[in-house]
C-alpha cells in the first residue's frame, strides 16, 4: 500500500465503526507507533521463522569497527536490535573470524573466573548497557579484535502523507501496521469495535 491507501484504509475502517475522526497528522502518528509495535513484536522470532525474516528483512543493516572492542550503538542513529556479532581477531600470529555471543549480566562475574566459560580470542562476548552516556556493545576477548562486525536492526523510515513517505516495510507488513494503527486509534474510545479489530490482528498472525 501506499501511504496514501493506508489512510484511506482507515476511514474505511473508522467511518464503519463510527469511531472519532482524524487528520492526517495524527493518522501518520499512529501508523508509526504501528510500524515500531510491528518491529518490536516480531524481532524475537526473526531468526527462527522465514515469515519473520521475510517482514523485517529490509530493515536489517550490517556496519564494521576496526581495532575496536567497543561499538557506540547511540552513534547509530536508527539502531533497534543486535541481530549478530562476528569478530577477527589474531591467535599465534594468525587472523581468524569468531562468532561473538552475547553474554548476561548475571552471568558476566561467574564466566570470568570460570577457565571454560571465560571470554577469550576463541570463545569472544559481548555486554550490551549504557555507561552513563552512550548505548554501548562492549567485547570480551584477549586482545582487541582487528574487526567487528555488527549486523542489526533498524526502525523503519516515519511514514508520511504529506511528505509523500510510503512504508518501507514489506507489502505483506502493511495491512497489518495498518490494522495495528485502527487498533490503537480505537483503544482511547473504547470502541465497541475494538474488539473485532483485536480478532482481525490476531487472525492475521
Amino acid at each position: 500500500m501506499t501511504i496514501a491507501e493506508m489512510h484511506t484504509r482507515i476511514d474505511e475502517v473508522l467511518d464503519k465503526s463510527n469511531s472519532p475522526w482524524f487528520n492526517a497528522t495524527e493518522k501518520d502518528n499512529f501508523l508509526n507507533e504501528a510500524q515500531i509495535e510491528f518491529v518490536d513484536t516480531r524481532y524475537g522470532q526473526f531468526e527462527f521463522n522465514e515469515k519473520r525474516k521475510e517482514e523485517l528483512n529490509v530493515l536489517v543493516r550490517k556496519q564494521n569497527y576496526t581495532d575496536v572492542s567497543i561499538i557506540s550503538l547511540s552513534d547509530i542513529e536508527d539502531f533497534v536490535y543486535v541481530i549478530s556479532l562476528g569478530a577477527t581477531v589474531t591467535i599465534c600470529g594468525v587472523s581468524y573470524k569468531r562468532k561473538v555471543s552475547p553474554e548476561q549480566h548475571d552471568d558476566e562475574f561467574e564466566n570470568d573466573v570460570d577457565p571454560f566459560n571465560k571470554a577469550t580470542n576463541n570463545n569472544l562476548k559481548y555486554l550490551q548497557y549504557n555507561n552513563g552516556t552512550s548505548n554501548i556493545i562492549e567485547v570480551k576477548s584477549d586482545s582487541v579484535p582487528n574487526e567487528l562486525y555488527l549486523t542489526y536492526l533498524k526502525y523503519p523510515i516515519k511514514v508520511s502523507l504529506s511528505g509523500n513517505i510510503n512504508c518501507e516495510l514489506n507489502e505483506v507488513a502493511h495491512k497489518q501496521i495498518v490494522d495495528i494503527a485502527i487498533r490503537m486509534m480505537m483503544e482511547p474510545s473504547e470502541d465497541q469495535n475494538y474488539q473485532i479489530q483485536i480478532n482481525e490482528i490476531n487472525n492475521q498472525e
